[in-house]
């Protein structure tokens, strides 16, 4: 799934059979795509990715629903 942040950020996060390696966990790939100019950038680089283990995504989807119910119940 990609989750367009804004016009230059853009969140992507997936699970490819690919990324898995013999004696690790980590195989969510959650990934961050950055465009436009280069003085403006959050990033140093155009793509930034790294592997969750999927207790770790649990508690990422978690922390972002307990988030949004915060927000939904705050005036």
């Amino acid at each position: 799934m990609i989750i367009q942040v804004d016009e230059n950020i853009s969140l992507e996060v997936y699970f490819d059979p690919a990324d898995r390696k013999q004696g690790f966990e980590d195989e969510i790939r959650f990934r961050i795509y950055e465009s436009g100019p280069k003085d403006f950038r959050v990033f140093a680089a155009d793509e930034t990715s790294f592997l969750l283990t999927c207790k770790q995504a649990e508690r990422l989807a978690s922390a972002l629903q307990k988030a949004v119910t915060d927000s939904r119940r705050t005036p």
